[in-house]
């Protein structure tokens, strides 16, 4: 009995005696938290007040357990939040077998490549698929910070370039790779769901509705700035503030026929696969997973124009992207805010909500 009133006495004076930042569910103490751990004169006053003998470091362990266990809660709603998200986003893909690759000389009355030799898109190969499902959007800064604030890491995107992304609602995360593959693996673990980032071959697939001969991931298989992606203009007038963006809020477009939404504009995606040129001469025909080692990565969905937004095209980068610096030194971007990505669950069934 004197053990609950002394902690509820002893809440109600450090409620008085020092404030609490509250960010996204975090409970940080802020610096006048330290003074008062540390000041004698301090821990008098507070002493006196209450007008009885206790043990500080018991104290200031009970009220830290008190809000520890306030941050989980509130932390985990956030997770439970972000399962169900993801969850619902999730798009059936059923598996099937596909011509893989740049299928112009095959398909075209001209027999002439769509996508460029700095494309990588040849030779067009047989690929055959299990089922999946992949999300309908890309992972936005809003998932990715319960992510991070789930963790106890530091939010992404807070220096100066960066920053200017997410102020706008729904805009897709910049990322490296391995947060990519971290983000998906960690969705996995909290969902007992065999989440991770799409395969190349899934990526495609799924971009092209099952395989579809269509040259890009849209609602008709055609690049119409304005109507199926963004024209420069309304990049400009959805991220203001933001110079030249390539990325902005999701799902603005229509979608492609099986239901997803930005595969051929709104950034890129990151995928699983170690890039190599060559790699589509001797690809497996089923479930190819690309090279066991390499340097850098694939991106899809490039997305800059109407060359690179073609659903064949591939483009490799390293990683981890190198920081963006001024003359002096001082790093004003640490990631490609380009660098998007979404996840897939590598299941034969449908993912139920």
């Amino acid at each position: 009995m004197f053990l609950n009133l002394h902690v509820a006495s002893w809440q109600h004076v450090a409620q008085s005696a020092f404030h609490r930042i509250e960010i996204a569910g975090q409970r940080n103490l802020s610096d006048n938290t330290v003074r008062f751990q540390t000041d004698p004169d301090i821990k008098m006053a507070i002493s006196e007040r209450l007008q009885c003998r206790f043990v500080l470091p018991l104290s200031v362990m009970l009220w830290g357990a008190a809000s520890s266990n306030a941050w989980a809660f509130d932390n985990s709603l956030a997770v439970k939040t972000l399962l169900q998200k993801a969850k619902a986003d999730l798009v059936f893909v059923k598996g099937g077998t596909f011509k893989m690759g740049d299928f112009g000389p095959e398909t075209t009355r001209d027999k002439l490549p769509y996508v460029p030799s700095y494309g990588y898109g040849s030779p067009a190969h047989e690929v055959q698929l299990d089922s999946f499902s992949i999300s309908k959007f890309k992972v936005t800064y809003e998932d990715f910070d319960a992510y991070t604030d789930a963790l106890g890491k530091p939010r992404i995107a807070t220096l100066r370039i960066d920053s200017k992304y997410r102020k706008v609602p729904n805009t897709p995360a910049g990322v490296n790779w391995q947060e990519a593959k971290d983000y998906c693996l960690w969705l996995g673990k909290v969902s007992g769901l065999p989440f991770d980032l799409p395969t190349e071959a899934q990526w495609e697939y799924a971009a092209r509705s099952r395989g579809k001969l269509v040259p890009y991931a849209t609602n008709n298989g055609k690049y119409e700035e304005g109507r199926n992606v963004a024209s420069y203009e309304q990049k400009q007038e959805m991220m203001k503030g933001v110079s030249s963006p390539q990325v902005y809020p999701i799902g603005k477009f229509p979608p492609n026929p099986l239901g997803l939404y930005d595969m051929a504009s709104n950034g890129t995606d990151w995928v699983n696969d170690w890039f190599s040129e060559n790699y589509y001469a001797h690809s497996p025909r089923k479930n190819p997973r690309g090279p066991e080692t390499g340097t850098e990565k694939v991106r899809r969905g490039i997305a800059t124009d109407y060359v690179t937004a073609l659903a064949m095209y591939r483009q490799k980068q390293a990683p981890q992207v190198k920081p963006s610096t001024l003359d002096d030194g001082t790093i004003i971007s640490d990631r490609h805010p380009n660098n998007g990505f979404r996840c897939v669950v590598n299941s034969p069934s449908k993912v139920l909500p």
